[in-house]
């Protein structure tokens, strides 16, 4: 069962592709990763919306969403958290499904190749 599949909504007619990875469901949109939904029992604190991003990002995003902040347990990298125990959280999901429809540049990575 996907956590928080309500965000899936929002972007709906949007052609997601779903894939599990460390223990959380990543979406992406054409070639990038956009987001993950995390529900997990342990570090309870990173539950919530992964925002694909860049670091370069960060403070543009946190404007626009509030209570967006970085992933505990990461550390400053290239993804930021909507908690689920925001007080804004649907809220906060929405406007990050309005940034992926509108094909925002403030959300989402293109992963780097695979070695084989």
């Amino acid at each position: 069962m996907i956590p928080y599949d309500f965000i899936l909504e929002a972007l709906y007619p949007l052609q997601l592709r779903h894939h599990r990875m460390f223990g959380v469901d990543a979406f992406y949109y054409g070639e990038k990763i956009v987001f993950a939904l995390c529900e997990k029992e342990e570090n309870r604190h990173d539950n919530g919306v992964w925002i694909a991003t860049k670091m370069k990002y960060h403070e543009e995003l946190r404007k626009h969403i509030k209570d967006v902040r970085i992933i505990k347990n990461f550390g400053p990298k290239t993804w930021m958290l909507l908690p689920a125990d925001s007080d804004y959280f649907e809220e906060g999901c929405n406007l990050i499904a309005e940034l992926i429809k509108s094909n925002s540049s403030l959300i989402g990575n293109v992963p780097k190749p695979k070695n084989k």
